[in-house]
C-alpha cells in the first residue's frame, strides 16, 4: 500500500489519535506549514513519521512526490487550503480548488448553499468598516459576525448593536487576521433563535462520509448549550432528536455536502434547531472536534481510519449507533478575559460518579490564559450513562460540583465559580 500525507496543524486529531488510527495498518508523512503549533508538536511528529515542512510549496511538492503517496488527508480547518494545493499538485483526490474554496469561506459557501436553494440565511461580506452600514441593512440586526475563513468560534460575535457592531469591525480588520486568512474579511449572518431545546442545547452537528460523491451518514450529535457568544460545552451521541428530525438534518447536511461539490472524505455540518425546523449553521469538509473519540466508545470504529483508507481509495462502511447508552462529553471553555487559573475544586467528586470514567484537564494552576471569545477549553470529562434522562442528571451533577479559581487581570483577589457559572465569565 503507498503512503498517506497527513497534512497536519492543530485541529481535530493530535498526533497520537493520528498514530492509533493509521499505525497498524499504514504508513504515512506528515506535512506542516511551520508556525508556533507546529514547531512546538515536531519532536512528537517526528515520533511517528517523517516531516515535510511546507516553507515552500514547490520543494515540499517535491519531497512529497519522491515518497511516492497514495493519498492525503488532514485533520485541521486551517490545513484545508494547503491540502487541496498539495492534492492538486501530486495529482491526488481531495475536495479540489473549487470544493475547497466555498468549504473554507462563509460566504462563498452561503452564497453556494443559496444558489442551490438549499439554504436561505442571509448574509453579506464585509471587507472594510464602509459596508458595515450595507450589511446591516440586508441582514438586520441581531446578527452574527464572524471570519470568513477561521474556526473554533474565533472572533465571532453576536451582534445586537449597530455603532458597537461597526466598532467591532474596525477593531477586527485593523488587527489584520480575524481568521485563519492574513487577508481575509468577515461574514454577518442572521442570527438564528433556536427552540427550546432544555436541558441540551438548541444545535447539532452531522458526521457524514463521502465516497465517489456518494454520501454515507455517520451520526447526528447532539450538544450541550452553548455559552456567550458561541462556545461549545460538549456532545454527546445519540442525540436527542426524534426519529422524524434525525431524517431532516440528516438530509439537509446531504444536500448541503451535494451542493458544495464535496465527492471524498469526512463532513461535519452544524445545524440550527428552530421552530420552523432545521437551518444550516456551516459545512466542515474535516472530522469534527471530538467526534472521533466519541465513535471509538460507541461504536469502535476509528474515524481517523476511516478518512485515511477513503483518501487511499478504499470503499468503508460505518456501523450503527448501539441503542440503550449514551456517550458523552463536557468541557469547560476558559473566560472571555485574561486571567490566569488559580486553582480547580471538585475534580474528586466528579471522578467518583459512576457515570464518569475520565475527567482530563488540560490547564493546570498558574497557566495564563489569554481571553477571547474561541473555545478553548479547561478541561473534559468523558463518561456514559443508560439513557438521556440520565445525562441531563450527569451534565447538572458535574456543573455544580467543579469549581474554578481565577485571578483577574487589574482586579484585586481572586474569584471562584462553579461550572455552570463558569460560561458567563
Amino acid at each position: 500500500m503507498k503512503p498517506l500525507i497527513v497534512v497536519y496543524d492543530g485541529g481535530a486529531a493530535q498526533p497520537g489519535d493520528i498514530a492509533v488510527g493509521l499505525g497498524d495498518w499504514a504508513t504515512w508523512v506528515f506535512a506542516a506549514e511551520p508556525n508556533e503549533h507546529t514547531r512546538g508538536m515536531e519532536p512528537l511528529l517526528s515520533q511517528f513519521a517523517p516531516i515535510v515542512w511546507i516553507d515552500d510549496l514547490d520543494r515540499a511538492t517535491a519531497e512529497l512526490r519522491a515518497h511516492d503517496p497514495g493519498g492525503i488527508v488532514t485533520f485541521s480547518e486551517k490545513a484545508l487550503r494547503v491540502t487541496a494545493e498539495l492534492a492538486g499538485r501530486l495529482g491526488l483526490p481531495h475536495h479540489g480548488p473549487a470544493g475547497t474554496a466555498v468549504l473554507t469561506d462563509k460566504w462563498r459557501q452561503r452564497s453556494a448553499l443559496r444558489s442551490a436553494g438549499v439554504d436561505s440565511v442571509r448574509f453579506h461580506r464585509v471587507d472594510s468598516a464602509d459596508q458595515w452600514s450595507e450589511a446591516v441593512a440586508h441582514v438586520g440586526l441581531p446578527a452574527v459576525l464572524k471570519p470568513a475563513f477561521g474556526g473554533a468560534s474565533r472572533n465571532t460575535f453576536l451582534v445586537s448593536d449597530e455603532a458597537d457592531g461597526r466598532r467591532t469591525v474596525e477593531r477586527l480588520l485593523a488587527a489584520g487576521a480575524p481568521g485563519y486568512d492574513p487577508e481575509g474579511a468577515l461574514v454577518l449572518e442572521e442570527y438564528l433563535v433556536g427552540r427550546d431545546c432544555a436541558p441540551f442545547g438548541d444545535y447539532v452537528s452531522v458526521e457524514q462520509l463521502v465516497q465517489d460523491g456518494e454520501v454515507t451518514d455517520i451520526a447526528v450529535t447532539g450538544k450541550f448549550p452553548m455559552v456567550p457568544p458561541f462556545r461549545e460545552t460538549g456532545r454527546f451521541w445519540p442525540s436527542p432528536l426524534d426519529p422524524e428530525e434525525t431524517r431532516q438534518v440528516f438530509g439537509l447536511a446531504r444536500r448541503a455536502v451535494t451542493a458544495l461539490g464535496i465527492t471524498t472524505g469526512l463532513t461535519h455540518t452544524e445545524a440550527k434547531l428552530t421552530p420552523e425546523g432545521p437551518r444550516l449553521i456551516e459545512v466542515n469538509g474535516r472530522l469534527g472536534g471530538g467526534i472521533n473519540e466519541l465513535s471509538r466508545r460507541a461504536t469502535g470504529t476509528d474515524l481517523i481510519e476511516l478518512a485515511g483508507r477513503i483518501a487511499l481509495g478504499e470503499r468503508v462502511g460505518v456501523p450503527p449507533l448501539p441503542h440503550g447508552r449514551t456517550i458523552y462529553q463536557i468541557i469547560h471553555p476558559a473566560p472571555r478575559e485574561p486571567c490566569e487559573l488559580v486553582g480547580v475544586a471538585g475534580t474528586d467528586e466528579i471522578r467518583a460518579l459512576p457515570e464518569v470514567s475520565l475527567y482530563r484537564p488540560y490547564a493546570r494552576p498558574g497557566t495564563r490564559l489569554e481571553g477571547g471569545v474561541h473555545t478553548r477549553e479547561l478541561d473534559i470529562v468523558i463518561g456514559e450513562t443508560g439513557g438521556l434522562s440520565d445525562l441531563a442528571t450527569v451534565f447538572k451533577e458535574v456543573e455544580s460540583r467543579l469549581r474554578f479559581t481565577f485571578a483577574f487581570d487589574g482586579r484585586p483577589g481572586a474569584r471562584t465559580v462553579t461550572g455552570a457559572e463558569l460560561g458567563l465569565l
